[in-house]
């Protein structure tokens, strides 16, 4: 009866410590992506989720949309791309 109650804390302790390993880590990925999002400015060079290397040349913050151009300066190759398209700045 004793071995019972001793077996259910620890693996008990174990669910939280398992929890806690991922809650932690994706809160703190969840900032840093919205660290991210938020210091984005104009002129900024990206890379989107599908490999697509842009500079920002718009941001229309009411729809969360970023116009990148994917193209050289000379000749520019417009996109439109969502804000969650986005995986870091370069």
């Amino acid at each position: 009866m004793n071995n019972n109650w001793v077996m259910f804390a620890v693996l008990g302790a174990f669910f939280i410590i398992m929890i806690l390993m991922t809650v932690i880590p994706n809160r703190k990925r969840k900032k840093q992506t919205n660290e991210m999002f938020a210091s984005l400015t104009v002129g900024d060079k990206i890379m989107t989720v599908g490999g697509i290397i842009g500079t920002i040349v718009a941001i229309d913050s009411d729809t969360d949309r970023y116009t990148i151009n994917v193209g050289t300066v000379e000749s520019e190759s417009l996109m439109v791309i969502v804000k969650g398209a986005i995986r870091q700045r370069l």
